[in-house]
């Protein structure tokens, strides 16, 4: 991408346009929109002024004036085709909760926003004439935030302590098979909170992934439940995934104990990553992904 692009992502679905050089043009800066607010005021009973709640920031709609501009009638008529199934996003749409990626690139630096192409309002009384198309549309988002294109990550293995042999005293039943443990450190570069997702590989039983910051922020999962080899558990924070998914099927949610998805995001920060199990492979691993997020383009 270049500067002044925009681009449409979804499973099956890449599609670019925003800057003259391509069939389809922003006419005029798009209107990234502003923030309706959820509030929780007050009047004051008796008294003047109010009293102030929660607030909620609802998700923001980004507004295209789109032309579309070709050597006939027909090319111009086939690309209007194109970006209207590009919008309908089908695969997306059809699916509770799945979201489209709509990425954009301004001062040498790409932003990404979550959500759905919704309004399409294509016009064609000047296409006969001078092959000229013009479309309003719109991309709605889950929330006010941008994001990096490319995930951070940290991914390391779960290592069993040195030793061996039985421990004294001796109870039954005997096992030589002992909890490992192993930590991290990662730093979270980002201007606000982010939503880390943990990708879990067995085998491990009942493993426990902690990310511990300053003061004792961060989190804790733990799932009670044994993976073998080939299986893994994601458990997903992120507001439009929330979930806890084992082999990419199966909800587990009601195996994991610890922190809330809904309160698992982490600061901007220093944090040590930890990953506690049985494993008598030593071959288990935790991978911990996030995407720094911002404010504004």
């Amino acid at each position: 991408m270049i500067d002044g692009q925009w681009k449409v992502v979804y499973p099956g679905t890449e599609y670019t346009f925003g800057t003259p050089d391509l069939p389809a043009f922003n006419r005029t800066t798009p209107d990234i929109g502003d923030v309706d607010l959820r509030v929780a005021d007050v009047d004051r009973p008796r008294a003047d002024g109010r009293a102030f709640g929660v607030d909620f920031r609802s998700g923001l709609t980004i507004s295209f004036d789109l032309g579309i501009r070709a050597r006939t009638e027909r090319e111009a008529r086939d690309e209007a085709a194109l970006l209207a199934t590009t919008w309908r996003a089908d695969p997306v749409r059809l699916t509770p909760g799945a979201v489209a990626e709509l990425h954009a690139r301004y001062a040498g630096r790409e932003r990404v926003v979550f959500g759905r192409p919704r309004r399409f309002a294509p016009n064609f009384s000047d296409v006969r004439v001078n092959g000229f198309v013009t479309v309003q549309a719109d991309f709605a988002c889950v929330d006010d935030l941008f994001y990096a294109p490319e995930d951070d990550s940290v991914q390391f293995g779960i290592v069993p302590p040195l030793g061996g042999g039985l421990l004294a005293p001796l109870a039954s039943p005997l096992s030589t098979t002992l909890s490992s443990d192993r930590s991290q450190a990662i730093r979270v570069r980002s201007e606000m909170p982010v939503w880390p997702v943990v990708e879990i590989f067995g085998p491990v039983t009942t493993p426990v992934v902690t990310v511990v910051g300053a003061g004792g922020a961060g989190l804790t999962f733990e799932v009670r439940t044994s993976l073998l080899y080939d299986e893994k558990i994601v458990i997903d924070t992120r507001p439009w995934k929330r979930s806890a998914l084992r082999n990419g099927g199966a909800n587990v949610a009601g195996l994991v104990r610890g922190t809330r998805l809904g309160k698992a995001s982490l600061a901007p920060g220093d944090y040590e990553v930890g990953l506690k199990g049985t494993d008598p492979t030593g071959t288990a691993r935790v991978r911990l992904s996030w995407r720094p997020t911002y404010a504004s383009l």
